[in-house]
């Protein structure tokens, strides 16, 4: 058994074992894939509990060191391409594609990349127009967009945050937000001023998967809480605060990153009163909520920051919009956490820049940002619809409007086995092990992204690829 090799016993027991599977990977003693030995088997060898193994394995899958599957065993994570990351050049998928896959369905020479979530960028507005318009404003005020200024933003520039929150049902004060270099900055923004390490963050089984990736570089513990349809379960997530040191829930309420789901105005209101009772902090990163019409048959569905304003962190953000390279989002947070957040921008990039905050402003202002917002719902209609024609009679759950799907996969499929199986026919989509937060997988599905394939002719190829894989035969599309 390698990992009595590796053991080198200290306190806590637990941290050891996550510490010898860690050194074995690093050495190549454990390689990816392999098979950890059971709990009790390593329990037994050890001489400590079965429930210290049990936590030694979730430490090592939140390091990422490890995958559990569930009546298999823990086995060594295998190094994938990370769907998350935007690239021209993806990673092959293991094993090995063959050599001449990386020709898409449609015969072209790269992948189809339906993994990273890219919203429609061809359709995002004319930086070219906007650059003219600004070169014939004042000198004065060009000068000030190259100096340095307070750290949450200039004045005009907060007012426009304002204005955009409000489309998220935030009715907030230009001098009661800042602005951040996007969403992914404003949640590291909140994480390092807010929590301190050792702390625990609690959201979806199947979530964020940046959330993870701070989480171990804050050295903070992230708690994956179980969810139904509705999301995070109130019962789950309260027991999970009772056992302590719970500093936040994270939440993306509105279009559930991965599966698309919305959370009900009558959950929104258990899971505040939890937070309330236990003096937990919201972190609401609505970051695809805009892309949903809505319905004209729902009941309002209220902003976890509408709320509960006292201790909700809204995170209104701008890129999927106005496009990936406009690194402008705005964070909205208790009056009295203010001080503390604009510190930590300015201890870090000092501001974003203001060149930046000026495009958003104007588009924001001029009606443009409205005009591209319902292009993109069009165009993600569209494209819905066509993935709801191709993959007919399958598990696929999707938004009118969405930006991407989540497609439940039928056993004996894994999300990994179905992902590796589309890159060798040159179709990217995410795992659904790619999301998971815990070291058990609660379902297996993978994430479809609509908005990266700009050609509707090769998302239907791609999508008819996928569709012969669930049925069985990839060579008959």
């Amino acid at each position: 058994m390698k990992l009595l090799d590796l053991y080198l016993p200290s306190s806590p027991k637990y941290l050891a074992v996550a510490d010898a599977v860690e050194r074995g990977i690093a050495s190549g003693l454990l390689g990816p894939g392999e098979a950890l030995p059971t709990q009790r088997e390593l329990a037994e060898a050890l001489d400590v509990t079965v429930g210290t193994i049990t936590r030694a394995y979730a430490e090592s899958a939140r390091r990422g060191l490890t995958v559990g599957i569930t009546g298999k065993g823990t086995f060594v994570a295998e190094t994938r391409p990370d769907v998350d990351i935007p690239t021209g050049d993806p990673a092959p998928a293991s094993p090995p594609a063959r050599k001449n896959s990386t020709a898409g369905p449609a015969g072209d020479s790269a992948v189809l990349n339906l993994g990273f979530i890219a919203p429609f960028e061809w359709l995002n507005p004319s930086l070219s127009e906007a650059l003219a318009r600004l070169t014939k404003a004042e000198a004065r005020d060009l000068r000030e967009l190259q100096r340095y200024q307070r750290p949450g933003g200039l004045p005009r520039h907060r007012a426009a945050g304002a204005r955009w929150a409000r489309r998220y049902g935030v009715a907030v004060s230009p001098d009661d937000l800042i602005i951040c270099a996007g969403s992914q900055h404003a949640l590291l923004t909140i994480l390092t001023s807010l929590c301190k390490p050792g702390d625990r963050i609690a959201t979806e089984m199947l979530g964020y998967p940046l959330l993870r990736q701070l989480a171990r570089r804050l050295r903070l513990h992230v708690t994956p809480i179980r969810a139904d349809e509705s999301g995070m379960l109130p019962d789950a997530l309260d027991a999970a605060c009772h056992s302590g040191g719970m500093a936040a829930v994270y939440l993306m309420p509105t279009c559930r990153n991965p599966t698309t789901g919305t959370v009900p105005a009558a959950r929104r209101h258990e899971l505040v009163d939890i937070c309330r009772r236990h003096g937990v902090l919201i972190i609401e990163d609505d970051v695809f909520a805009l892309s949903l019409l809505p319905q004209a048959d729902d009941p309002e569905i209220p902003s976890f920051a509408a709320l509960a304003p006292e201790r909700t962190c809204l995170i209104a953000a701008t890129s999927e919009i106005l496009g990936g390279g406009l690194r402008v989002a705005y964070l909205c947070p208790p009056q009295h956490l203010l001080p503390d957040l604009e510190q930590t921008i300015a201890y870090t990039i000092s501001m974003v820049p203001p060149l930046m905050a000026e495009l958003a402003a104007l588009w924001i202002d001029n009606g443009t940002a409205d005009h591209v917002l319902a292009a993109k719902r069009a165009e993600a209609a569209a494209r819905n619809s066509l993935a709801r024609s191709t993959l007919d009679g399958f598990g696929l759950e999707s938004r009118d409007t969405g930006f991407f799907c989540w497609l439940r996969l039928p056993r004996p499929w894994t999300g990994t086995d179905f992902a590796d199986a589309a890159r060798r026919l040159g179709v990217l989509v995410a795992e659904g092990e790619h999301f998971l937060m815990g070291h058990n997988t609660p379902e297996h599905g993978v994430r479809l992204a609509l908005g990266g394939v700009e050609d509707r002719g090769q998302l239907g190829s791609a999508l008819r690829a996928l569709a012969a894989l669930l049925h069985g035969t990839p060579q008959g599309r």
